[in-house]
C-alpha cells in the first residue's frame, strides 16, 4: 500500500496542516475554558493520596527538570511531569469528557503539551495550538472508530490518549513528517487499558501513562527511532484488533476542516463523579427544588437509564471513595443531603454515614430505552436519565434530563466555570490566588513563557 494512503500518514498530514491553520476564535475560546478546567482539576488532584504515589514513582524514575507538577510546587523532566499531571488530572474523575469515543481528552493532552511548553519556555499561543491539535487528532480517530471499542470494554482514554498527546507534542516540537509518522506509530503500538479499571487507582495511572507516552514517542522518534507505519492496517494491527476493520476514514480526512471541539463538543463536569451519574443527579435536584420535596418525604427514586450508564455505575453500595465516584446511589444520596456534589464529599466519612446509606437505599437503577414521549427536538446525550420520584403518599414526580448541566450543548457559564476552578484551588490548599491564576489562563495567549502560568 502507498504510504501516503496509510492512516498514520493521513493523520500526520492533518497535524502538519493544523500547524499553519488560522484557528477560529470560538475554537480558541473553548480550548481556553478546557485549560482552565483541567488546571483547576489538577490542582485539586494534588491533594489526593494518589498524587503522592504517582509523584514518588516519577521522582524515582525520571530526572529533575523545569516542568511543574501543578499544585505540588515540584519540578521534574517532561516525561515525568506529563505522567504525574496526567494522573492528577484524572484522579478525582472531575476532568472533561467527549462522546467522540467516550474519552477524557484534556487530562491526557494538556499535561503532555504543557511539559514541553515549559521545558522549552514557549508562549501561550504555542501551548493553545498544540493542545487543540492533540485533542482534534484524538477525537478524529475516536470518531472514525465510533464508540464500538468502548462498548467492547476498552478504556478509550488510554487507547486514543496516547495518540492525542503524541500529536500535540509533535506539533510543539516541530517534528518533520517522517518523525511524526514514527512517533504516532510508536505511541499506538502500546495501547490501552480496559474499562474494568474503574473505581481503582489504575484508571488515573493509565491516564498519566497516556500523557507520558506522547512525550517518549516524540523524543525517540526525533532521535531516529521507527515504528510500524501500518500500525492500523497490518494484519495484526489496530483495525483488526480493536474494531474488526470498522473505521470511517472521512473523519481522518476532515482533520482541520471539521472541529470536534464543536461537534460533538466537550463536556465539562459540574460534579466530581463519573459523568454517567450527572443527568440523574440534575433530574433529582430539579424535582426536589421545583416541588419543595423534603428528603424524609421520599419513598423511592427510580432512575431509568441507558445501558452505557449501568455499565459504568457498577457500585450500588460503595466501600471506598473511588467506588463512590462510580455509584449512582451515592451521587443521588449526596444531592438529596446537600443539594450538590462537591469535592469535600469525596470522603470516606460520607460513605460510612448511616443517613447517607439510608438515602442510597431509596435509589433504584432501571435500564431501558429512551421514553417514547420525549420530544425529538430535545437535546439528548448518550447518558440521559428519566427520574421518577415517589413520596410517602404514593404521589409520583417525574423529570426527563436529556443533557446534564456542563454538557457541550448545555455548557457551564463563565461564572460557574470560575466557581468550579476556585473550589478546586481552595480544595488543594496550596494557593489562595485562584482569581490571579484564572485570569492568566483566561488570557493565556498573552503569556510569553509558560513557566509563568501558575506563579502568583
Amino acid at each position: 500500500m502507498n504510504n501516503e494512503k496509510l492512516i498514520v500518514s493521513r493523520l500526520t498530514s492533518g497535524i502538519i496542516k493544523f500547524k499553519n491553520l488560522s484557528l477560529p476564535q470560538n475554537i480558541i475560546n473553548i480550548a481556553k475554558n478546557l485549560i482552565i478546567d483541567i488546571s483547576g482539576v489538577i490542582f485539586a488532584g494534588s491533594k489526593t493520596k494518589s498524587a503522592e504515589i504517582m509523584y514518588n514513582l516519577a521522582k524515582d524514575t525520571y530526572g529533575k527538570g523545569s516542568c511543574e507538577i501543578i499544585g505540588m510546587k515540584k519540578f521534574i523532566n517532561p516525561a515525568g511531569a506529563a505522567f504525574v499531571n496526567g494522573a492528577l488530572g484524572h484522579s478525582l474523575d472531575f476532568d472533561d469528557n467527549c462522546y467522540a469515543g467516550v474519552v477524557h481528552g484534556s487530562a491526557v493532552v494538556f499535561p503532555a503539551v504543557l511539559a514541553y511548553a515549559q521545558h522549552n519556555q514557549l508562549n501561550g499561543n504555542d501551548l493553545i495550538r498544540s493542545f487543540i491539535i492533540g485533542l482534534e487528532t484524538q477525537f478524529a480517530v475516536a470518531k472514525a472508530y465510533s464508540n464500538t471499542i468502548y462498548h467492547k470494554g476498552w478504556w478509550t482514554t488510554s487507547v486514543f490518549g496516547s495518540l492525542g498527546s503524541t500529536a500535540g507534542v509533535s506539533s510543539i516540537l516541530n517534528l518533520d513528517k517522517n518523525e511524526i509518522d514514527n512517533a504516532i506509530s510508536i505511541s499506538l503500538s502500546s495501547v490501552g487499558a480496559i474499562r474494568a479499571i474503574r473505581g481503582t487507582n489504575a484508571k488515573h495511572y493509565y491516564c498519566g501513562k497516556s500523557a507520558e507516552n506522547g512525550i517518549i514517542a516524540c523524543d525517540i522518534a526525533k532521535k531516529g527511532a521507527t515504528g510500524p507505519i501500518d500500525v492500523f492496517e497490518d494484519g495484526n494491527g489496530l483495525l483488526k484488533i480493536l474494531s474488526d476493520n470498522q473505521f470511517d476514514l472521512n473523519f481522518i480526512n476532515n482533520l482541520g476542516n471539521d472541529f470536534y471541539l464543536l461537534n460533538p463538543g466537550v463536556d465539562i463536569k459540574k460534579y466530581p463523579v463519573c459523568y454517567a451519574s450527572h443527568a440523574a443527579a440534575d433530574g433529582v435536584k430539579f424535582l426536589i427544588d421545583s416541588y419543595k420535596i423534603k428528603i424524609d418525604e421520599i419513598s423511592s427514586i427510580i432512575c431509568i437509564v441507558p445501558q452505557i450508564i449501568a455499565s459504568n455505575l457498577t457500585y450500588k453500595y460503595p466501600n471506598s471513595v473511588k467506588e463512590a465516584q462510580f455509584s449512582l446511589q451515592f451521587a443521588i444520596a449526596i444531592i438529596l443531603k446537600f443539594g450538590s456534589i462537591k469535592l469535600e464529599h469525596l470522603d470516606k466519612k460520607f460513605i460510612q454515614d448511616n443517613s447517607i446509606k439510608n438515602l442510597m437505599k431509596l435509589v433504584k437503577m432501571k435500564v431501558d430505552i429512551l421514553p417514547k414521549n420525549i420530544s425529538k427536538n430535545e437535546v439528548i446525550c448518550p447518558e440521559w436519565s428519566n427520574v421518577q420520584l415517589v413520596d410517602n403518599n404514593g404521589k409520583s414526580f417525574e423529570k426527563f434530563m436529556g443533557t446534564p448541566i456542563g454538557a457541550a450543548k448545555k455548557p457551564l457559564s463563565q461564572n460557574m466555570l470560575f466557581e468550579k476552578f476556585n473550589s478546586c484551588i481552595q480544595y488543594s490548599g496550596v494557593s489562595k490566588s485562584a482569581e490571579k491564576i484564572y485570569n492568566k489562563l483566561l488570557n493565556i495567549e498573552k503569556i510569553e513563557n509558560c513557566r509563568e502560568l501558575y506563579k502568583v
